[in-house]
C-alpha cells in the first residue's frame, strides 16, 4: 500500500469517527431536551400533588427587581440545597448541596440542618426550628416565606401571634338567586 493511499484512508477514518462522535453527542442532547420537556409537562400536570405548601422568595440578597414571584413547591419531606439531588434547589455560593432537610407536621415544617449548615428560622422552646404559615426562612442571603396550601395548616394558632380572620367575600345571608342575572 502506497503512502498516499494510507494517508487518505487515515484521513477518512478520522473524519468518520469525528462524525460518529458528533452524531452521538447530538442524539444525547436531543434525548436530554425531550426528557426535560416530558418532566416539565408531568410537573405541570401534577399541579402540586403531594405538596403541603410553597416557599416564596421575598429577598434574594440582590437589588434586582423581579416581575414574577419565585416559588418552590414543598413536599411533605424535602431536601433544600444547591445540589442536583435537592427537591428545592436554590442557587447561591453560601448554600450547600444538601443544606436543610424538612419534614411536615400538621401546621408546621420541622427543619433539620445537614452537617451544621447555617440558616435562621423560628426556634421552639425545645430547640427545634420550624416554619409555620407566613414565617421567614433565611438561607444564606435569601429570605423565603412559607405558605401552606391547607387552610387548616394556615389557620393553626401560633403562640404569640394574633389569629387573622379570613376576608369574607359574600355576606352570609347571600344566596345564589341574587347573582343569577349576572350569568344569564
Amino acid at each position: 500500500m502506497s503512502r498516499d493511499i494510507y494517508e487518505l484512508l487515515a484521513l477518512i477514518g478520522r473524519y468518520w469517527f469525528a462524525l460518529l462522535a458528533l452524531i452521538v453527542a447530538l442524539r444525547g442532547w436531543q434525548a436530554c431536551v425531550q426528557d426535560n420537556r416530558k418532566a416539565r409537562l408531568l410537573r405541570d400536570w401534577e399541579g402540586g400533588a403531594g405538596c403541603v405548601g410553597e416557599l416564596v422568595l421575598t429577598d434574594d440578597g440582590t437589588r434586582r427587581k423581579r416581575k414574577k414571584p419565585v416559588k418552590w413547591e414543598v413536599p411533605a419531606e424535602a431536601l433544600l440545597g444547591s445540589g442536583g439531588a435537592a427537591d428545592i434547589r436554590l442557587r447561591g455560593a453560601d448554600i450547600k448541596k444538601k443544606h436543610i432537610f424538612m419534614t411536615y407536621r400538621p401546621g408546621e415544617m420541622v427543619l433539620h440542618a445537614i452537617n451544621g449548615a447555617p440558616f435562621k428560622a423560628r426556634a421552639l422552646k425545645d430547640g427545634t426550628q420550624v416554619l409555620r404559615d407566613g414565617d421567614t426562612l433565611c438561607v444564606g442571603k435569601m429570605k423565603l416565606m412559607m405558605v401552606f396550601f391547607s387552610m387548616a395548616d394556615a389557620e393553626r394558632e401560633a403562640p404569640g401571634r394574633p389569629r387573622k380572620k379570613p376576608a369574607q367575600v359574600l355576606p352570609e345571608d347571600a344566596s345564589d338567586d341574587e347573582f343569577e342575572d349576572v350569568w344569564e
